[in-house]
């Protein structure tokens, strides 16, 4: 495969190397899937920031990220309408944080069996397998977007990381430099 005429489908995750769940699974199990999810053959850590989650046809219905399941964990902690600043503190990190820590654990296992369904982004971009890594690096830069899922004729087939366009890219400038 030339470097020149690299798409998105040349570079992705396949949808086997990348976790997904189906919108009936609970909170608990998009933690478990996220720690521990490692495609066959993978060598070293494991382990991603987000997952797609799909239908039983396999068909996208959005994606599941870290901070979301945190946000759902520790609800209270994050409704920062009712967090009042004290002695310099800020919302981003308040008294009561420190106060209520083995609270907020509790909180947090209390919402492990919370359906998928509350932290499911759903309504993300998609990004076709044909289009080329300029415009998937556009999209992903002006949108602030790390991984989009890629499609092909209407159907989910893959992740695109901005790592590996960024990868692509920076190989193909320093090889039309060398040249």
């Amino acid at each position: 495969m030339s470097i020149e005429n690299q798409t998105v489908g040349d570079i992705m995750l396949p949808l086997s190397a990348f976790p997904c769940l189906k919108e009936s699974g609970t909170v608990q199990e998009a933690i478990h899937q996220l720690r521990s999810f490692c495609p066959i053959g993978s060598r070293g850590p494991c382990g991603f920031n987000e997952l797609m989650v799909v239908d039983d046809n396999g068909g996208l219905i959005g994606r599941v990220t870290q901070q979301g399941i945190l946000k759902v964990l520790f609800s209270t902690l994050f409704d920062t309408d009712d967090i009042k600043s004290f002695e310099g503190r800020t919302a981003e990190y308040s008294d009561l944080t420190t106060l209520l820590n083995g609270v907020m654990i509790r909180e947090g296992v209390n919402h492990l069996n919370s359906p998928l369904t509350k932290v499911i982004e759903k309504g993300i971009r998609l990004l076709p397998a044909g289009a080329d890594l300029i415009h998937a690096m556009s999209v992903m830069v002006i949108c602030r977007e790390t991984m989009l899922p890629v499609e092909k004729d209407g159907k989910l087939v893959g992740v695109i990381k901005l790592s590996e366009v960024f990868g692509a890219l920076g190989d193909k400038l320093i090889s039309m430099n060398s040249k």
